[in-house]
């Protein structure tokens, strides 16, 4: 294991616990915010392959594919199960974005990330024993998290009614 195989694999345990935890806990939802962190991601993932010396070949795309439609998947349900409750007041950012609600999509949440995670490597276990190395890379990784991201940031801003998905609901507001 080299240098820089320890710091992808720090780097992957580090962002799969901050998105863990911010499964659980409650985070305001601003629209305006909603797709940085997938665009990071997608930015990360996209140089990350790019500077990478791996040969790309079918296969590698075929279980590409298969992750990020899995990922959009598991993020759309996500979405879908997120609960949402009224801020007490206004929370408003650097940059004059605001949010009137937040959003947590629980234990549940937690469940599908979790289960997300372990269909990932079960794939890359299999499609390293077939033959496909590309996609066991830190870039697919960040392009499937970006993909989770950003399918579960369009149905939290669908419900929210700020984008237009057809079939939205309104969001179910919790209690406090």
């Amino acid at each position: 294991m080299n240098l820089e195989t320890l710091a992808d694999i720090v780097l992957i345990v580090l962002l799969v616990g901050w998105l863990g935890y911010r499964q659980t806990t409650w985070r305001p939802v601003s629209p305006a915010k909603l797709w940085r962190t997938p665009l990071i991601l997608a930015v990360l993932g996209v140089v990350n392959l790019a500077r990478g010396d791996l040969a790309i070949g079918g296969l590698d795309v075929a279980v590409l594919v298969i992750e990020l439609v899995l990922a959009l998947g598991v993020g759309a349900w996500m979405g879908a199960l997120a609960h949402f409750r009224p801020l007490e007041q206004r929370v408003t950012g650097r940059r004059g974005e605001g949010a009137v609600v937040e959003s947590r999509t629980g234990w549940w949440g937690l469940a599908l990330w979790a289960a997300l995670l372990l269909v990932r490597v079960g794939i890359d276990v299999a499609a390293t024993a077939m033959g496909a190395h590309g996609v066991t890379g830190t870039g697919v990784i960040l392009l499937v998290f970006a993909a989770n991201r950003a399918a579960r940031n369009l149905v939290l801003g669908a419900r929210l009614g700020h984008l237009p998905v057809g079939g939205a609901r309104p969001p179910r507001i919790t209690a406090r």
